[in-house]
């Protein structure tokens, strides 16, 4: 198992979809531990910038769901509709499966597009601290947009400083075809407490909206 004590490999991010499975099926049993710890904030704000735009009983899906913390963090914000996750790691899933807040998980790597989910399947999409790992950002966006209903919002996080240095904002003009208006927060705290990201890594949070 790998030493979740050695943080390094978390603030690097790879794209290997092969890498990312194994370290989170590696991690899954301390995962939700270790974010305690490091005091992740992400899930919680998440589902209250979700709460703000869309009504309780939409139907959610959370993309990369991991271990189920922002499906419950969306139970807690008064969410009651259907919620689906999707996830590449199944020990991740195994862990969110019993939290009883999803009504289907099933593993899906967000790399191979597209997924095998119908067009305007939800009302809502929400993808927290994931984009990391995904390295064709409109591509994947497309995707959102494409299962989620017209009106709908997609709600995902990127760190600030790969939301620069991959172009985030280019990436956003070019979507203009398939959201109607993209709105970003500043940059908030995100791992507060690992020491390699501590106040030197914050989070930005954007909210799609699908035309």
């Amino acid at each position: 198992m790998r030493d979740t004590d050695d943080h390094h490999w978390l603030k690097q991010g790879s794209t290997s979809s092969a890498d990312v499975k194994k370290t989170y099926d590696d991690w899954a049993a301390g995962y939700d531990d270790s974010m305690a710890g490091w005091d992740y904030r992400a899930p919680n704000q998440a589902a209250a910038y979700l709460s703000a735009e869309m009504p309780p009983s939409s139907c959610i899906l959370d993309a990369g769901c991991g271990t189920g913390l922002t499906g419950a963090a969306l139970r807690a914000a008064g969410f009651t509709g259907p919620i689906d996750g999707i996830d590449l790691s199944p020990p991740s899933l195994e862990l969110a499966k019993k939290l009883s807040v999803y009504r289907a998980l099933d593993v899906a790597d967000l790399q191979v597009l597209p997924l095998p989910i119908a067009d305007d399947s939800y009302d809502a999409l929400i993808c927290i601290g994931v984009m990391t790992y995904v390295s064709d950002t409109e591509g994947v966006l497309r995707e959102f947009a494409r299962i989620t209903r017209s009106g709908g919002r997609v709600l995902v996080t990127q760190r600030d400083d790969l939301f620069h240095s991959r172009a985030y904002g280019q990436t956003f003009k070019a979507l203009a075809d398939v959201f109607s208006d993209i709105t970003t927060t500043n940059p908030q705290p995100y791992l507060p407490g690992n020491p390699d990201f501590g106040a030197a890594i914050k989070v930005i949070y954007a909210m799609l909206t699908v035309a």
